[in-house]
């Protein structure tokens, strides 16, 4: 065998089957054998994964009567065998089936495969499902089958898709021709009519002339004859007439391609006839919001006064297709094309819209709470990036315990989707109750309540209340309110009414307790939050408060250092220097795109905030203070994640000791006291591994390094410490009713820290 027709073998044995959606009208072929004009339906079918080969009749080429090679070839093929045949076809013809009946089974047997994995599309089609880290399920909507006319001029073109990397030859002006991939010729319906026994009557005879007419420029022939499978001298094989006939179709200039041949006294004289395709003069895009018409028209090329090419036409419909499937409009595609007799080529897109959204399983949740937080409004394209971060907005507001959402076809037309959301409701309220006793202040018992969704609404309230005791003064309790819908944007209103007083400790540049008392803080603040994009938030909070030193416990006095005269003027004035009223105003930018504000495995939270405290706004101190903060997230196989945070601060001012910075303790350096590392500068940072462990406890390897220094010239027990404090550890995530507990052993500088807190991790 010589090159060429193992080059031909490669290419034929290599070839995929492979389809795509066809929304076509039929086309027309003959019949080799009588001549007759046949109809030839292009099926619509559309292939999802590749399938072998079909065994190959490949026949020798004769390039001498004389020749072993000639007479090998002969014999094989007055014998029915090609020399590919498999060893299971081979054992079959042994048994005595012909070899024409083994390979026209497994002709048949391929076309089984193909048709069964085209009914495993559509049933997949009908039922697929987005699949992701939210869960949810999509039922019955924009197939193929289901897309609507849009009574479009003209004749209906035929088209396919997948065809791969299609190039274009232009080596004829005004007559550009398509070059699909090798192998993926058979895609077009060209060859669909030929069958061995049309051809039975030349076949194994000599080809005496291969020629492809009638075309308007010579130069077509010349430059697909080079291409072809049948060359003079060849014996005329029915899988390379096949061959022929696609590769001269998939140029896409044709609109048939018919093999006609003449017995002469040397063999057969083989000419291609073609029927040329009518004439484009400008395409016309009809049907399409989510793009700019220019934009999809750009994707379309064409000749104007050419003849319209259906393979570049085919990869046009398949590259739009695969436009609207990586930007998210799952059910969008291009339904159909006609061409008019102005030479207008209309395509027309089917886009799917949301027709409605509705809410099941929510008995105490108002049903606005959830379709509020929907990114589609009704009459939309329907979009699958805008649904999945629906359902992430809808589970992050912590109503709910599982969220699963269903695409029903639209009842007012089915080519659109009601989007059917299936809630389970959390519980939302929580009470906690505690009380002690000790011989200065008696008995005293502790109430907390709180309720995230008040009334079904979405409002956000919380108390926490000390009474009793021996002065019963009913105080320490903190009241807040959040309402976080005030207008269809999503911007949010809530206040804070405070008066706490807690045992506080000191320490000092090395971590040693210097000093334990009571301290008591009271006030108010106000947040206004204004919603700019889908992941930014900007957020203004006016606050008021005063510290006030109360009961001295142990350690420094600090009270004591007042009228104490023999003392530097930075003891004596440390109360003044240190409590009192700070009014302020804070401005805080957002930046979050997590899939989960509570246990997120993606995404980040970037936030800048700045505070104005005084000047000109009261109070006894003056000063402003910046943070920058950035937490990032990053999935690792399907539930281990890495989180990463990294903070930095800087002030200046006048600023009291309990308004600096502060690092040590289960929220930023764990191995080391709660609030041991003061300044008015500081950076940190952190980095955890998480990892599964039974349902609702998570593990975590973490490290922390960060240090604070600068800003404490009115502290004269302090003095600055800018050495970088690191730690590592372990710790436990666990959810409970009451909400999560972080349980972290942290070994730093000074040995190792168990912490104990609740609330959700960074």
């Amino acid at each position: 065998m010589n090159t060429r027709n193992k080059k031909l073998l490669l290419t034929m044995i290599t070839s995929t089957m492979l389809s795509c959606p066809v929304w076509a009208a039929d086309t027309t072929g003959y019949d080799a054998a009588t001549g007759q004009q046949v109809e030839n339906t292009v099926s619509s079918t559309k292939m999802s994964a590749q399938e072998e080969a079909k065994p190959a009749a490949v026949n020798a080429v004769i390039t001498s009567p004389n020749s072993q090679e000639t007479a090998e070839a002969i014999k094989n093929a007055k014998s029915g065998l090609t020399g590919y045949e498999t060893d299971e076809q081979l054992a079959a013809i042994a048994s005595g089936q012909t070899p024409e009946s083994v390979r026209s089974s497994a002709e048949q047997e391929q076309v089984q495969k193909i048709t069964q994995a085209e009914e495993e599309r559509k049933n997949q089609v009908a039922k697929s499902v987005i699949s992701g880290n939210t869960g949810y399920e999509q039922g019955t909507v924009g197939t193929e089958e289901s897309a609507q006319e849009q009574g479009l001029p003209g004749t209906s073109v035929s088209y396919v898709g997948n065809l791969g990397d299609v190039q274009i030859d232009n080596t004829v002006p005004q007559y550009p021709m398509a070059v699909v991939p090798t192998g993926q010729e058979g895609l077009l319906s060209y060859a669909n009519s030929i069958t061995d026994e049309s051809l039975a009557p030349y076949t194994n005879k000599v080809a005496t002339s291969v020629t492809i007419s009638p075309v308007p420029d010579k130069a077509i022939e010349s430059a697909l004859l080079p291409r072809l499978a049948m060359r003079v001298g060849d014996a005329i094989s029915p899988e390379y007439i096949r061959h022929d006939v696609n590769i001269i179709g998939s140029t896409g200039l044709f609109s048939t391609v018919t093999p006609t041949m003449t017995n002469v006294p040397e063999g057969v004289a083989l000419n291609y006839t073609v029927q040329m395709n009518p004439i484009v003069n400008d395409v016309d895009i009809v049907g399409n919001e989510s793009y700019k018409t220019d934009e999809l028209k750009a994707m379309v090329p064409f000749v104007a006064g050419s003849p319209i090419n259906s393979t570049l036409i085919s990869k046009a419909v398949s590259d739009i297709n695969a436009k609207y499937a990586k930007d998210g409009y799952l059910y969008s595609h291009v339904s159909n094309a006609t061409l008019d007799d102005k030479g207008i080529l209309h395509i027309g897109i089917t886009e799917c819209h949301l027709e409605d959204v509705t809410v099941r399983g929510n008995t105490k949740t108002k049903t606005r709470v959830v379709t509020r937080e929907v990114r589609m409004k009704k009459g939309d394209v329907f979009n699958r990036a805008a649904a999945s971060r629906s359902i992430e907005r809808i589970y992050n507001t912590g109503y709910f315990e599982d969220i699963n959402v269903r695409m029903l076809p639209g009842k007012k037309n089915p080519n659109d989707v009601i989007m059917e959301i299936d809630v389970v409701e959390a519980k939302t309220g929580q009470v906690s109750i505690g009380g002690g006793y000790s011989e200065s202040n008696g008995f005293v018992a502790l109430l907390g309540l709180s309720e995230s969704n008040f009334r079904g609404t979405g409002d956000k309230v919380a108390i926490n209340w000390e009474f009793g005791g021996e002065t019963d003064s009913n105080k320490n309790y903190t009241f807040s309110y959040t309402h976080p819908w005030l207008n269809d944007h999503g911007d949010s209103i809530g206040f804070s009414i405070f008066d706490r007083e807690y045992d506080y400790e000191d320490y000092d540049e090395d971590g040693d307790s210097v000093a334990d008392y009571d301290r008591e803080t009271k006030g108010f603040n106000v947040t206004y939050g204004r919603v700019r994009s889908e992941y930014v938030s900007d957020y203004v909070t006016l606050e008021t408060k005063k510290t006030e030193y109360k009961d001295y416990n142990s350690g420094y006095n600090y009270r004591d250092w007042q009228d104490d005269t023999s003392l530097p003027s930075v003891y004596r004035n440390y109360l003044d220097n240190n409590f009192g009223r700070t009014n302020s105003m804070t401005w805080s930018h957002v930046f979050d795109n997590r899939d989960n504000v509570y246990d997120p495995t993606r995404g980040k939270r970037l936030s800048f905030t700045g505070t104005w405290a005084g000047h000109g706004l009261g109070g006894d101190f003056d000063y402003y203070k910046f943070t920058v903060e950035n937490r990032l997230y990053y999935k690792v196989g399907s539930k281990h994640v890495i989180a990463v945070r990294l903070l930095g601060g800087i002030a200046t001012g006048d600023m009291p000791y309990s308004d600096l910075f502060t690092l040590g303790g289960a929220d930023t350096l764990r191995g080391f006291e709660d609030d041991e590392f003061r300044g008015d500068k500081m950076y940190a940072a952190t980095v955890e591994y998480r990892y599964p462990i039974a349902k609702k406890i998570q593990g975590v390897i973490f490290t922390d390094a960060g240090a604070a220094w600068g800003g404490t010239e009115n502290v004269p027990w302090y003095h600055d410490n800018e050495d970088l404090h690191a730690s590592v550890g372990l710790g436990f995530r666990i959810t409970t009713p009451i909400g999560p507990i972080r349980l972290d052993y942290g070994v730093g500088d000074e040995g190792g820290k168990f912490h104990f807190s609740f609330g959700g991790k960074f």
